[in-house]
């Protein structure tokens, strides 16, 4: 059983307009082994929903290696990231979409 559950090496995300290039992530190290907690904070604008999104698989990077259990997510089809979502990665999302006139 390998230790290092993720493990990422100069990720980058950029967004791109017909005007402008933003750089979301600029050359991001982690590694989080098994059993670790890690929290992620700053101030606004500085990616940590754009991290966490590629950490969920739900977006991918620009550039840079991005290795969960020591395969490349690169290599992972829609279906794949689909079901590691479904079954291994646990996910709160910042924005839930709830239905205004239903009650929880």
């Amino acid at each position: 059983m390998q230790d290092e559950i993720i493990r990422l090496r100069n990720v980058k995300k950029a967004f791109q307009t017909d005007e402008v290039e933003t750089h979301a992530l600029i050359d991001i190290h982690m590694e989080i082994k098994r059993g670790e907690y890690v929290s992620i904070s700053g101030p606004s604008g500085c990616g940590k929903s754009t991290l966490l999104a590629i950490l969920g698989l739900l977006d991918s990077p620009s550039g840079g290696e991005f290795t969960l259990r020591g395969q490349p997510v690169s290599s992972l089809k829609a279906g794949e990231r689909a079901r590691i979502r479904n079954r291994e990665i646990g996910f709160t999302f910042q924005a839930f979409n709830l239905i205004g006139d239903l009650t929880v």
